[in-house]
């Protein structure tokens, strides 16, 4: 079975071989809106258990790479996010306790996990002495 995705739908394709033809052909089983997490049951009824149990690989291996491409967007633009939450906070910016309480809470999670991944904190004289180098 193939899955695809298009016009905002996601498409099943059986595949079949055509003797008449001698060649493999594609049957359209039926189709759901892109993004949903379930099979329709009416979709459900025209599947085989084999392409059900595909379905669902497919849906975990999608749901792995969206969560992917979260992380690494998230990953991307946390620098200079945090960066301008500073520089609002500088310019007098009101915070809540619990906001505040959240930063700091969130900073040393994050510092945590850093350390435990191999990310130490970097020492400032070591970045100005390799720029130097160069």
């Amino acid at each position: 079975m193939q899955i695809r995705h298009t016009r905002g739908r996601t498409q099943f394709l059986r595949t079949y071989y055509d003797n008449v033809a001698k060649r493999s052909r594609q049957k359209l089983i039926g189709s759901m809106e892109r993004g949903a997490k379930e099979l329709p049951p009416e979709l459900a009824s025209l599947m085989t258990e084999a392409e059900i149990e595909e379905f669902a690989v497919w849906l975990e291996r999608e749901a792995e790479s969206e969560r992917a491409a979260q992380a690494r967007q998230e990953i991307e633009t946390l620098p200079q996010t945090m960066k301008n939450v500073a520089s609002h906070i500088l310019r007098g910016a009101k915070l809540t306790n619990e906001q505040a309480k959240g930063m700091w809470d969130g900073m040393a999670l994050l510092r945590r996990h850093l350390t435990k991944a191999g990310y130490t904190k970097p020492n400032l004289n070591d970045s100005q002495e390799s720029s130097q180098e160069d």
